[in-house]
């Protein structure tokens, strides 16, 4: 019979899930935010059918749904911490594991979300936040049914089989891992592995041709997984939580029933200090997704403050959106002196353009909607379309006074679950313009708009072309006439502020 002590010491791992939560909500509560705003779930059957068109489309559509959560950040921190105990009990049910050594795989999962950095506006993958939690739960399950079987009449062989015609098309390259962690340790010595081998081959090979067309033949065994590949650069970094999962799961498969203690702690130690050194600590990363919540919430001053209080050397993201603020404060030309000027490069392994990160936002409540309006395009169909995108089209759509292009995207976000009332506000404006006027928001940009419709290219240069939109003709409203101010003694030096 167990002791207190010893079941207190059972039990405390199953804490590991309650700190993920802490440290994300009290230090990544600005990312998670930003992630649901770089995703999009609409509650309609076309959108599951859509997700369903890829391999893995049903975990896809699954971590899609619970990432809209983040809305309310603590929301969807608390529901990744529920996944986290359940996969917990389920890896100790399944591979007979101290709950010590089940917390490892809730720590890498935690490092898979908060070292993702700029990949945030790059990854291809829906719902990546809650994808690699909820495909490994499922391999652990996946296993833990396969062992539970009886022996007899081959039944483990036919569940083999049967997880990977009905896995991989739901699950991707989760329910290959299944397979393969369930011929590690096999019930039948040969016919379990050669059932295995045979079905994750040629299962793939058969699906794209005849099912998933779209998905690369390169990649039909990389399915509901991360890519972090962007313009041909790989980050090798990027894959470390991934390989490290993959490896636990091998080697939990293949441990013996006693593991010394030392060795338990030993892991753990390892993997802690490995999260410790893996976790994203770009201050300016952080402070760039900060103000550009505040900036969202259309708060000038707390995105100064935000800005000031930053420890090193700024990016020009920071310095754009600090312009922005100090011009919707009237204080532009009078204050900027006041705060220090950055020139720090985004900490990424790839080149960063600030148009595919907060310039959509800027280029809108500078008064170029053309411009914001053609990003969220390019980046919709290059990324995935997203909340964010299509709440900037929908104003661009009704500054440039298109009403029928404002309901359609009106109309997709009453289909989600936290933009409704949004997109119900921005509905009055299309029934009645008037009501614009008495927006703060757009009472704003107006006075910057210019009389002129243009779109031109901007060769992905956000500043450099911006200091030449201001500063190249005079305005012809005192806001305008302040910006090219402003902006008139940058001009012959303006691609000192070229991006990468």
């Amino acid at each position: 019979m167990k002791t207190d002590g010893q079941q207190l010491t059972r039990l405390l791992p199953y804490a590991a899930p309650l700190l993920a939560f802490l440290a994300l909500t009290a230090l990544e509560a600005d990312l998670l935010w930003n992630v649901q705003e770089q995703s999009l779930f609409l509650h309609t059957p076309l959108f599951f059918r859509q997700a369903m068109l890829a391999s893995g489309g049903l975990l896809t559509w699954a971590g899609c749904y619970l990432t809209q959560f983040f809305f309310y950040p603590a929301l969807g921190a608390a529901l990744l911490a529920l996944l986290w105990t359940l996969l917990m009990m389920l890896l100790s049910k399944t591979f007979r594991l101290s709950p010590l050594l089940a917390s490892i795989p809730v720590a890498l999962l935690l490092l898979a979300v908060t070292a993702q950095g700029y990949w945030l506006y790059f990854l291809k993958l829906p719902g990546h936040c809650f994808v690699p939690t909820l495909g490994a739960t499922l391999c652990a399950a996946l296993v833990w049914a396969y062992r539970s079987l009886p022996p007899h009449h081959h039944l483990p062989t036919l569940f083999i089989v049967l997880t990977t015609l009905v896995g991989y098309p739901l699950f991707g390259s989760y329910a290959l891992a299944a397979v393969v962690l369930m011929a590690v340790k096999p019930r039948h010595r040969l016919a379990d592995p050669l059932a295995a081998v045979l079905a994750v081959v040629a299962v793939p090979l058969l699906s794209y041709h005849t099912l998933y067309h779209a998905t690369p033949l390169e990649n039909i065994y990389w399915t509901a997984l991360p890519i972090f590949v962007h313009n041909g650069m790989v980050d090798a970094w990027a894959y470390a939580p991934y390989a490290s999962l993959t490896a636990w799961f091998l080697l939990a498969a293949l441990a013996p029933r006693h593991i010394p203690a030392w060795l338990q702690t030993t892991l753990l130690v390892l993997t802690l200090a490995g999260v410790v050194r893996g976790w994203n600590h770009d201050d300016n990363l952080h402070r760039e997704l900060t103000m550009r919540r505040q900036l969202e919430q259309q708060q000038w001053q707390p995105m100064l403050d935000t800005f000031s209080q930053a420890s090193g050397e700024s990016t020009r993201a920071m310095c754009l959106m600090r312009n922005l603020a100090l011009q919707r404060q009237g204080r532009l030309s009078t204050h900027v002196n006041n705060f220090r000027e950055g020139f720090s490069r985004p900490q990424a392994p790839f080149p960063v353009h600030m148009v595919h990160t907060v310039g959509k936002a800027l280029y809108l409540q500078f008064g170029i909607p053309n411009y914001c309006y053609r990003w969220c395009m390019e980046d919709g169909v290059e990324y995935g379309w997203t909340a964010e995108e299509l709440k900037l089209m929908t104003k661009c759509s009704l500054i440039n006074g298109e009403p029928a292009a404002a309901q359609r995207y009106v109309s997709l976000l009453k289909k989600t679950l936290f933009h409704r009332s949004w997109a119900r506000h921005y509905e009055a404006y299309i029934h009645r313009p008037s009501l614009m006027a008495q927006d703060a928001e757009f009472r704003a940009i107006a006075p910057l708009l210019r009389q002129d419709d243009f779109l031109t290219s901007d060769q992905s240069q956000m500043e450099p072309f911006l200091i030449e939109h201001f500063a190249s003709s005079p305005g012809e409203t005192q806001q305008q006439q302040e910006l090219a101010r402003f902006y008139l003694p940058y001009y012959f030096n303006r691609f000192k502020y070229a991006e990468q």
